[in-house]
């Protein structure tokens, strides 16, 4: 067993293939609760939607791998640190500056989840300093699991597959607007007005061919890296929605920023990506 100090130099490469694991023993817990959701106990979280055992179950378990192996490190997981934090500001101030720290969403897309939909994930990634230098998002109902480490591309297996890895290529995407299929969310249990966002969905579902919303930003934007969508966009998501994903998209080639431009972080209150040149067009789209 590996005790490491606070400021060892990590293997990401060697490191991310024990994220996975850890993503699919997390995987097999909230598969095995969906298989009995008439039992599930389900309470509401202010502003953040809902939360079950399931949830509760996955992000023990993480935690509990994480600090048998990192002590040292800072933890922000979305069910426990949403108890002690109760607001984004206070979360920003207490985990972006720590030298080490995990994040954590032990089941994103709880709602598709607790109805039986199989499009949720399980999302980890590891912060330095505030930036996101690993980042696993694994989808536990068809074995879909991407992750990335900084400087080493991203990647997609399929681990119910025996086919290796497949390297998510920096390709650009130099469609016009209303060739994409873009992808987004927004729910009223974020506690902000949703005027903002209908607009730009307003604006953007009368010019793309399409727009989905499928209730997992994780899932979203890796299949944004992947190539599946087009573009994605929100605001009001949490750092542990967007850190893995995040850097996946990063080493994918994927443009990630905020609704301002500035570059991308997980402490931000909107996030937007797509591959370039299209990043640009859709920024446009989303600044008006």
């Amino acid at each position: 067993m590996r005790n490491t100090s606070r400021n060892e130099n990590r293997d990401l490469k060697i490191l991310c293939k024990e994220v996975i694991q850890w993503a699919q023993g997390a995987g097999k817990i909230t598969r095995r609760h969906q298989r009995k959701l008439g039992s599930l106990t389900i309470s509401r979280k202010v502003a953040l939607g809902v939360v079950s055992n399931a949830d509760l179950a996955s992000e023990d378990y993480l935690l509990k791998k994480i600090r048998t192996v990192f002590k040292h490190d800072s933890v922000l997981a979305e069910e426990s640190s949403y108890q002690s934090y109760r607001s984004k500001t206070a979360i920003l101030n207490s985990f972006a500056k720590k030298e080490w720290c995990w994040t954590v969403d032990p089941l994103d897309g709880t709602t598709n989840f607790l109805n039986g939909m199989d499009y949720y994930s399980i999302a980890i990634a590891l912060l330095h300093f505030g930036k996101p230098v690993l980042g696993v998002v694994y989808r536990p109902s068809n074995g879909d699991c991407f992750y990335a480490y900084q400087g080493g591309g991203a990647y997609f297996s399929n681990l119910k597959e025996k086919r290796p890895p497949m390297r998510l290529n920096p390709n650009p995407n130099s469609k016009n607007i209303r060739d994409t299929l873009l992808v987004t969310g927004f729910a009223g249990e974020k506690g902000q007005t949703l005027l903002s966002e209908f607009t730009h969905f307003k604006k953007l579902v009368q010019t793309a061919r399409g727009v989905r919303r499928l209730g997992s930003a994780a899932l979203d934007l890796c299949y944004v890296s992947r190539g599946i969508f087009d573009g994605f966009w929100e605001s009001g998501l949490g750092p542990w929605d967007v850190a893995a994903a995040g850097i996946i998209c990063l080493e994918a080639g994927v443009n990630v920023a905020d609704f301002k431009g500035n570059e991308f972080s997980p402490f931000q209150s909107s996030i937007i990506a797509a591959r370039p040149p299209l990043f640009k067009s859709l920024f446009k789209f989303i600044k008006k």
